[in-house]
């Protein structure tokens, strides 16, 4: 039996933790080792703020003889790191390497960093299994396929391995080593927490020059209905997640297979129990208004669309076999069938210019998406991108530039000046229609005197929210869907994203054993504006409320249901076209950017 340690990186110099999930294809490695014998280990360096030089009591302690590091390009700086750390402290440990990165770039990983001894390429679980077998019976790894090593002063690539076909052989994550799964924010936006990723397939069949796909290859393979539905229930029974992120290439590929899962989660009675989102195609082909009305029903709150461009021209050029028209009759039937829409747009896609940019941004606005997002083209290693601008002397070899924002492409057709300054503009333009359209339609109804003032409100309950996808914060604009009540307005998107009230107005989350006290962050016009905050009708306090962002306290002494109802009343109302002279006739309370327990 080894002794085998997995670590997940450290993203935080890049200013914040891009983990959201716990690392699927750690975990999945981890289970399978587990099975066979192993003692395994896992420390999420990234989630938990763990630095390379913190690491080493672990290491001491453990002695592992094999440590396992996941790297993905932006996890490429501290991966290095701790591999170096690592070496220092413990020399006769094995090193080895996985994930996008160096499946891509796996003899380069080997020549920049003597630190790091095996490159695992590709799927990882089999090859994995058989390294660290081969390791602890002190054989050679050369007839390991998947591998690739250090021997002496060369380096070894083994062929590849053929790709998993029976999926459903696989076992589940194991998710018990990330516990608590709830410190995990979860993918913008969430619609319930804890929310978790989920792989019901693996390949892409498309080939967008963007989108690498060094690990799960092209060729599209499937669970069976039966094994998804079956870890989709296992999550609810074992770890009470309540969203699920079904976070594959394309979840409509298959209908008959998409529809399928649909069907298992009715039967199952899982979609009154979790909520459900997961990335589409648009093409006409692939999607209907009957698929959109069952993934309705069975849960589906939110479809992910990559619309990556208004311009036809770069549609093309990026091979995403799509036309315009195709996506704009995807939102349409997405909206008609009430389900939210996330539209994921790219700035910067060689051969992209400025009236192509404003091309975006018009199709942007023409969409109206729920959500959505401005992305900078990166050409992460496995991409046609990566190669075609390589090829072209417009990167050089190393990846500590690469950033979410950061647009690393020099020479182009526009500079990386100009994206960041078109990403903000895109943004900017996308704000400013919504919020002035958000202030026409209430000035247009407060002055009409026929609409009930209930209705003056972008957001107001069709019944109280069903306890399972009840959470312990609420996060205006992440975590807000569906458990806010009555007297809530639409969301403001200058930061911090946060929602006015109305006078009163109430909100709804889950209680748990210990909690001493609800913090809600807030803010309001008129400095000292009175609020009183009560939890179930049981515990309240009043504030003064000013205008900057303050923390309040709301202590829960004497609340012991799982359910708590947080009522908030403002002595009065305010109307901001009176205090600022802006044309805004709201009759506001206060501002809540966050809501959560401790």
């Amino acid at each position: 039996m080894a002794r085998v340690l997995f670590i997940n990186p450290s993203t935080r110099h890049h200013g914040t933790a891009l983990t959201v999930f716990p690392p699927l294809g750690i975990l999945s490695i981890c289970a399978i080792l587990r099975n066979a014998g192993h003692e395994v280990r896992f420390i999420d360096a990234d989630i938990d703020e763990i630095r390379p030089e913190n690491v080493q009591q672990t290491i001491k302690t453990l002695a592992p003889q094999v440590v396992g590091i996941t790297m993905s390009t932006l996890q490429f700086r501290s991966a290095i790191e701790t591999a170096e750390m690592i070496k220092r402290v413990a020399e006769g440990t094995v090193i080895v390497v996985g994930g996008p990165h160096p499946s891509a770039l796996k003899d380069e990983i080997l020549k920049s960093c003597s630190s790091i001894d095996v490159v695992v390429y590709g799927e990882g679980e089999i090859t994995t299994v058989e390294l660290v077998r081969a390791i602890e019976d002190e054989r050679s790894l050369k007839g390991i396929k998947g591998l690739c090593f250090r021997e002496g002063m060369n380096v070894i690539v083994n062929p590849p391995r053929e790709p998993i076909e029976d999926l459903d052989s696989l076992p589940n994550p194991a998710l018990d080593l990330a516990m608590p799964i709830r410190r995990y924010p979860g993918a913008y936006p969430v619609g319930a927490r804890p929310s978790i990723q989920f792989l019901a397939s693996r390949g892409c069949p498309f080939h967008c020059t963007f989108c690498s796909n060094s690990v799960w290859g092209r060729r599209l393979r499937l669970r069976s209905p039966e094994s998804v539905l079956d870890e989709v229930e296992g999550l609810w029974n074992d770890f009470r997640v309540r969203e699920v992120f079904f976070q594959d290439d394309t979840f409509n590929v298959k209908r008959d297979w998409f529809e399928a899962i649909c069907n298992g989660i009715l039967e199952r009675g899982l979609q009154q129990k979790m909520v459900f989102k997961a990335p589409f195609r648009a093409n006409e082909r692939l999607l209907d208004l009957e698929m959109l009305k069952l993934a309705k029903k069975a849960g589906f709150w939110m479809i992910f669309y990559g619309v990556e461009s208004g311009s036809q021209e770069i549609l093309n050029s990026v091979k995403k076999d799509l036309k315009r028209e195709e996506i704009e009759r995807a939102f349409k039937l997405t909206k008609r069938a009430g389900i939210k829409t996330y539209a994921s747009f790219m700035i910067g896609n060689l051969g992209e210019n400025r009236r192509m940019v404003q091309e975006t941004i018009d199709f942007a606005i023409r969409l109206d998406p729920d959500f959505y997002g401005f992305a900078v083209a990166t050409p992460y290693p496995g991409s046609e991108l990566y190669e075609v601008a390589k090829e072209r002397g417009l990167i050089n070899s190393g990846f500590d530039g690469y950033g979410l924002s950061r647009y690393v492409i020099n020479g182009g057709d526009i500079s990386p000046q100009d994206v960041a300054g078109m990403v903000n503009e895109a943004y900017q333009a996308m704000e400013a229609r919504r919020s002035a359209w958000h202030y026409k339609l209430k000035r247009h109804w407060l002055n009409s005197g026929h609409v009930p003032p209930e209705k003056h409100l972008d957001h107001y309950p069709v019944k109280e929210p069903d306890r399972d996808l009840l959470g312990e914060e609420i996060l205006m604009g992440d975590s807000d869907w569906d458990v806010l009540g009555k007297g809530w307005y639409g969301l403001e998107n200058a930061p911090p994203r946060f929602r006015w009230t109305e006078r009163k107005a109430t909100a709804y989350m889950r209680g748990r054993e210990g909690a001493a006290k609800l913090l809600i962050r807030s803010l309001t016009g008129p400095d000292g504006l009175g609020l009183n905050v009560s939890v179930n009708r049981v515990s309240s306090r009043k504030f003064k409320v000013g205008t900057n962002w303050t923390v309040l306290e709301v202590p829960l002494k004497g609340v012991t249901s799982d359910i708590l109802r947080v009522d908030l009343a403002a002595e009065r109302s305010w109307v901001p076209d009176e205090l600022l002279g802006n044309g805004d006739l709201r009759q506001l309370g206060v501002a809540i950017e966050r809501m959560w327990i401790e």
